[in-house]
Formats: C-alpha cells, sequence, structure tokens
C-alpha cells in the first residue's frame, strides 16, 4: 500500500510531475467548506489549474451555494481522485487545502484557491 506524502508550507505549493499530469488530466473534484451558517458542505465542482492556483467556475455560479457562501480568505479542501484500476482496487489521489476567494471580474465569475497544503497518494 502506498502510504500519502504530505507537504506543507505558507507559500504557493509546488507539485511534482506526475502530480502534475494527474490534475491536467482531471477536471471533477470535491470542494468542502463551512457555509455562513456553520454547517460543514460538500460539493462537486469543475476545475481548472494553471500549475499555481485552483479555478473554478460554473453556469449561474454567482447564484450558487459555493458562491455565496465562501467570503475571501475561507478555508477550503479540494479532492481529486479515482480508482487507478478497478479490478486491484487502487485508489489515488490529491487533497488540496488552501484558501478560496470568490471574484467578479466584469461578467465572468468564478473561485480561485491557492494551496497551502497537500497530500497525495497512489500517484
Amino acid at each position: 500500500m502506498m502510504r500519502p506524502t504530505r507537504h506543507s508550507q505558507e507559500t504557493t505549493i509546488e507539485f511534482t510531475e506526475r502530480e502534475l499530469r494527474y490534475l491536467m488530466d482531471r477536471s471533477l473534484a470535491r470542494l468542502a467548506f463551512i457555509c455562513q451558517d456553520q454547517q460543514a458542505h460538500i460539493m462537486p465542482v469543475l476545475f481548472e489549474f494553471d500549475g499555481h492556483y485552483f479555478y473554478l467556475s460554473g453556469w449561474n455560479l454567482k447564484y450558487s451555494q459555493l458562491f455565496q457562501s465562501v467570503p475571501q480568505k475561507t478555508k477550503v479542501t479540494l479532492l481529486i481522485d479515482d480508482i487507478n484500476s478497478p479490478n486491484t482496487w487502487t485508489p489515488r489521489g490529491i487533497e488540496i487545502t488552501g484558501t478560496a476567494e470568490s471574484t467578479e471580474k466584469g461578467d465572468y465569475l468564478y473561485v480561485r484557491i491557492k494551496p497551502v497544503n497537500k497530500t497525495t497518494w497512489g500517484i
């Protein structure tokens, strides 16, 4: 069994070449955060990654619970995972913790996540 590797830094973290390939090949993740009413919430999201930040966007984002509930500098966890081989049950993934900001620029809305920590397994 592969053991998770954990990294922690105050600045934007660096990803290995394998981790970058894994992230660039995927677009679906799960985002966990605490809503303004102090309830934990997890939701599926589509993401893009530029090598430094994760960007979440989507149809009708302005009215979504995510956009309404994420004030500036909210702590979040983004989980990107899958099963490498269903025949051998080989899970793999990256859990990223960081800070999220909701941003409006003209008609374009998105949530930007700055990674602070990561835990990787099976990659």
